[in-house]
């Protein structure tokens, strides 16, 4: 059925109303507390059309209605109201950054306190994924016998350290001159092409100063290798207990099993990072016991690149409208600040 003006607003005004309150919405209490212009017998005409058709539902035991998944995802989509941040708390997200050093890790795990705090719920943001990262700068230092030093930065502030032995010795000489001869050719790529491409070209070519190729094998094998996995930062697991400390507690276990799960919190945040904007997820993620799930999300850049996502994810009845300002606020500033770091 496609739903009329009358049922939308309706739908969205039951919808706010839960939110705000938690229990189910009647018709009467409706009618007397919103100037919507209809009589309790019309609004109950609409809710049943709207339970008919799957947007709300009625508790048992209770003559009020509750939204459905597919009524949030309804609301959400096409009638939610956006919500300008405060002058306060834009303030209060600044705050908290000035507050703490200009270094990526630094940035990461004040976002996600933020995240949290503002949203009252959990949070969640996935480092940059490396093999997006842009290369800034290469160097290779002799650390004793046979064994050298790799360090790869990114333009984001990532260093990436990898101890590398070698069948025999390099001198010093010849690994500054491997090192600016990479540089000249790898710094502005992303990891990923350096690893699966750049690397082999350069060898395959037989290019380079007179070592390298004594340290390529080496080099391609460690780069190849190297795991792209970060730690996850997750924060406002109390906000979860809080909300659900005086209701139904198995209602908090999905979320949790999904939190715990860090390849698929992975997989979910990492889909997303190439898409501008913020996405919400109701009930749309992989398993029945995650049904009662919702994710907001969006990604962070340096510049024009998307690096790394972040969110806030909870139950159903979160306050959206506050959630995904939240999100889409920080975001951006995120953004802001890691641009600036990397000239």
């Amino acid at each position: 059925m496609e739903l009329t003006p009358r049922h939308e607003l309706i739908l969205k005004t039951l919808i706010e109303e839960f939110l705000s309150d938690k229990k189910p919405v009647g018709s009467k209490f409706l009618c007397e507390k919103y100037d919507i212009g209809l009589s309790p017998a019309t609004i109950r005409n609409v809710f049943r059309d709207l339970e008919e058709n799957g947007y709300i539902a009625s508790p048992h035991h209770s003559a009020g209605r509750i939204p459905t998944e597919k009524g949030y995802k309804f609301y959400v989509d096409r009638l939610i109201t956006l919500y300008e941040l405060s002058l306060n708390d834009k303030q209060k997200i600044q705050e908290e950054f000035l507050k703490n050093d200009c270094k990526l890790d630094k940035i990461l795990n004040v976002t996600c306190k933020i995240l949290s705090n503002l949203s009252r719920t959990a949070s969640v943001v996935l480092p940059p994924l490396k093999e997006l990262e842009l290369v800034k700068r290469i160097e290779l230092i002799h650390i004793g016998g046979d064994e050298i030093l790799l360090i790869v930065i990114t333009r984001s502030g990532v260093i990436l350290n990898r101890r590398l032995f070698l069948d025999d010795h390099v001198p010093q000489e010849s690994l500054y001159q491997i090192s600016k001869f990479l540089n000249h050719h790898l710094v502005g790529f992303e990891l990923e092409e350096v690893k699966k491409d750049i690397m082999l070209t350069l060898k395959e070519d037989r290019e380079g100063p007179e070592d390298f190729l004594r340290v390529a094998d080496t080099l391609i094998a460690t780069i190849s290798n190297d795991p792209t996995d970060e730690d996850i930062y997750i924060d406002g697991l109390q906000n979860l207990y809080n909300y659900y400390k005086h209701s139904d507690m198995d209602k908090l276990e999905p979320i949790l099993t999904l939190l715990d799960n860090k390849e698929l919190l992975r997989e979910i945040f990492s889909q997303y990072i190439q898409y501008d904007g913020v996405s919400t997820f109701i009930g749309e993620l992989k398993g029945d016991c995650l049904s009662g799930v919702s994710i907001i999300v969006s990604n962070y850049k340096n510049g024009d690149k998307s690096i790394g996502s972040m969110g806030v994810i909870g139950p159903q009845r979160l306050n959206y409208p506050k959630a995904l300002s939240v999100v889409d606020f920080t975001s951006k500033l995120v953004s802001e600040m890691i641009t600036k770091m990397s000239r």
